[in-house]
């Protein structure tokens, strides 16, 4: 007792009186939102938060962007009905505030890396987003599809522009900021478990029982797809002390669990292709033969495209709790809803297409749009004419409905690109760190890009901040390998020319 009442004395002795003064205001701030909340005034705490976001925002951007990664998990999508607006708060507060930082900093004191500016997946990016811009001034909907872009702006601009500013370096901030996010999934994962035990497990439950932090089990899996590259990759790190070993060989266990129990067969898939890949790189097999074997088995998959719809709609097994009777499923079109209605809804999207086709119809209009594009032989028990059904399904068709096939191609370069730089800093970087970066950064996107066939989830928080947050990192870590290149041949021709 003694040594602790002499330690505190210790700490008290090194406070000053502006330390006094804040610990003082915190408790009166403390104080005052507890009794506006046990009075149901909401305002005072909402005007406490945003104080306490423009500050930290202002002083503290580090710790703004580790607590909006840390959010996201937790943000549920507040609308309001007047203004036909949705946010997800916290997290998009958190994204909106530091956007609008960004581009103040820029204009005082920012100076971004003209490497970073110009590269290949910057460059990618500009396209993409200017692409949508454009269309969405000719879009049917020009309000929803500008409300859309600019969601699209405090994304990248948060996750991607502002990420690189943070983790320029010093890339342990890059490992901070995603274990921010996988700490809160994995609480999110645990009571989702929980939920999903006291129903027994009950397959049925795993559509919902993720609300109302994840809209469903096909984004909750998604996401889980995504961080197992990265929690698996993190066991790996150099210098990992024992704790930190253990706390990403738990995640890695905890989110396996949660993926099997997600019931999401595009999950399923895409880790395992995202493994399969993996396999790929560590037997040193040529990209060039992984590419010629992937452009073989389409066209296998197109000639005898027949034979394999034939045998599709003769499948009636239906979505299961069995795990293999569930993989089974996946190929039935005939009698599954989930899949019929996944047809429905491209083949919606493909009659939009032929009738847009440069333009599309918008973006983020789809859902407003394609009813009048259904017919009767693909509709289920979950069609809808309403707009409330979600969106294309697909992170290729979707796009190409929306912006038309010049906007689907900006979509397919941004993502070949990066996968292309990934895998490229991966086989020629040298520092380890870096190389087990680029690595689960790479499969984590692979994942994503696998899923992104049968869904599309890029325009929620939820998926945006570790996608893009994926590419500041695939980025940052292909600027040092060139830039420690560079070095090393100015260092080889100094010497060259010593001799």
């Amino acid at each position: 007792m003694s040594q602790l009442t002499e330690r505190l004395k210790q700490w008290t002795s090194k406070l000053t009186k502006q330390h006094y003064v804040l610990i003082a205001i915190g408790l009166l701030l403390l104080l005052l939102n507890g009794v506006a909340v046990l009075k149901e005034l909401p305002i005072i705490p909402l005007i406490t938060a945003a104080a306490f976001l423009v500050y930290i925002v202002i002083f503290r951007m580090d710790l703004a962007m580790y607590l909006m990664a840390f959010s996201t998990p937790f943000s549920i999508i507040i609308s309001v009905k007047d203004v036909q607006l949705g946010l997800s708060l916290p997290a998009e507060a958190f994204m909106i505030a530091i956007s609008v930082m960004f581009l103040f900093r820029i204009l005082y004191d920012l100076r971004l890396d003209r490497k970073l500016l110009t590269h290949p997946i910057s460059i990618a990016l500009y396209v993409y987003l200017l692409w949508m811009l454009l269309t969405c001034l000719t879009s049917e909907l020009p309000v929803v599809s500008f409300k859309f872009w600019a969601s699209k702006l405090w994304f990248t601009t948060s996750c991607y522009w502002m990420l690189t500013v943070l983790i320029k370096g010093d890339h342990a901030k890059a490992i901070r900021f995603f274990n921010c996010y996988a700490t809160a999934l994995a609480i999110v994962v645990l009571i989702t478990t929980v939920k999903h035990g006291l129903s027994g497990f009950d397959k049925h439950y795993a559509h919902w029982v993720m609300s109302p932090f994840y809209n469903d089990h096909t984004a909750y899996g998604a996401v889980l797809a995504f961080f197992l590259p990265i929690t698996a990759c993190c066991f790996f790190l150099p210098n990992n002390n024992i704790f930190q070993k253990i706390f990403y060989a738990s995640l890695t266990v905890l989110f396996t669990l949660a993926l099997y129990l997600s019931f999401s067969r595009a999950a399923w898939i895409s880790l395992v292709i995202a493994i399969g890949i993996w396999i790929v790189l560590k037997l040193r097999i040529k990209f060039s033969w992984f590419v010629v074997g992937t452009l073989i088995v389409g066209g296998l998959f197109y000639f005898y495209a027949d034979d394999i719809l034939y045998k599709m709609s003769r499948n009636s097994q239906d979505s299961s709790t069995s795990f293999v009777e569930h993989l089974q499923s996946i190929s039935n079109i005939s009698t599954d809803a989930s899949n019929v209605e996944r047809l429905n809804r491209w083949n919606s999207a493909f009659s939009m297409i032929k009738e847009r086709p440069i333009v599309g119809w918008g973006p983020g209009t789809y859902q407003f749009e394609y009813a009048p594009f259904q017919k009767s032989k693909y509709k289920t028990i979950i069609s809808t004419n309403f707009g409330d059904g979600g969106n294309a399904h697909s992170e290729y068709i979707g796009p190409c409905a929306e912006t038309g096939i010049p906007g689907m191609l900006t979509v397919i370069i941004l993502f070949g690109i990066t996968l292309y730089t990934g895998l490229r800093t991966y086989n020629h970087t040298k520092d380890p760190t870096d190389r087990l970066l680029a690595l689960m950064m790479t499969l984590a996107l692979i994942t994503y890009y696998v899923h992104g066939g049968m869904n599309n989830f890029l325009d929620t928080d939820k998926l945006s901040l570790p996608f893009w947050g994926a590419y500041a990192v695939i980025v940052m870590t292909n600027l040092k390998m060139k830039n420690v290149s560079l070095e090393e041949n100015k260092e080889e021709e100094l010497s060259d020319n010593g001799q």
